[in-house]
């Protein structure tokens, strides 16, 4: 049983230490401290994708409208660094698939064939009166300038779906939402929020549901995949790790 666990973990060690593809995947690098919504650009490359104006947070913000923790949807400190992004999931509960706000910012270009683990941090803001499922990262390979008219929820299906995660409502922990992901094509943009499955969204509450975004990672899956997400590990626990393999013929029983 030692031997088994020492393997897990150096395994585990090989897939946190994959290259990145998403430059300022933390928001951390910015070119000026936000000092009003509708600034993610601040924290290049991220933009909006289309009329839904997401936003930038950092602790060195010039004003508390979008300042870190404390901002106008609530209180919440990074999930790493000093800095994240967020935007309307909706911006009412009566019409849940009207205004929403996303991020994108072009990548790495990914190679055809490879598998990936997409994961990012999502919290939802405290003053948030609803909230909802739906979230997923939309990738596409058409140049960074690509975005889409309206700023109504995107009518497009994202190649990667939290879905399996539920509703998210948890406004006091970030949730560490992960998903894997085959290339068919050498994708070179993402673009991360909430997208209408295809039964229909789910939502709980009234009112707005607005979300922050931190920690972005797109990265070549290694031969193991961890799916062990509780953090709360105390001394003597005993717990069982979730995994599943991209490629069998690489291990033995």
């Amino acid at each position: 049983m030692k031997n088994i666990i020492l393997i897990y973990f150096i395994l585990f060690a090989t897939v946190v230490s994959a290259q990145n593809l998403v430059p300022n995947g933390n928001f951390e690098t910015y070119t000026t401290c936000p000092s009003a919504f509708s600034q993610t650009t601040n924290a290049p490359p991220w933009r909006a994708y289309h009329a839904g104006t997401s936003d930038y947070f950092h602790t060195c913000a010039t004003s508390t409208t979008v300042s870190v923790p404390t901002n106008t949807f609530g209180y919440q400190q990074p999930a790493s660094g000093n800095a994240y992004g967020g935007g309307y999931s909706f911006s009412s509960s009566t019409s849940p698939t009207g205004y929403t706000e996303y991020l994108a910012t072009p990548i790495s270009p990914m190679t055809i064939g490879t598998t990936y683990e997409i994961s990012m941090s999502i919290s939802k803001s405290n003053l948030s009166g609803a909230a909802c499922d739906g979230f997923g990262v939309f990738l596409y390979d058409i140049g960074p300038s690509t975005s889409i008219a309206g700023s109504s929820t995107l009518t497009l299906t994202p190649q990667v779906s939290y879905n399996s995660y539920g509703v998210i409502s948890d406004t006091q922990n970030w949730v560490r939402v992960i998903a894997y992901f085959t290339a068919d094509s050498a994708y070179d943009n993402i673009v991360i929020g909430k997208f209408t499955p295809p039964a229909g969204l789910t939502f709980t509450g009234t009112g707005a549901a607005y979300y922050y975004y931190d920690s972005v990672v797109v990265k070549a899956a290694s031969g193991i995949n961890n799916l062990y997400t509780d953090s709360m590990i105390c001394a003597g626990d005993t717990f069982v790790v979730p995994y599943t393999l991209n490629n069998s013929a690489l291990f033995t029983s």
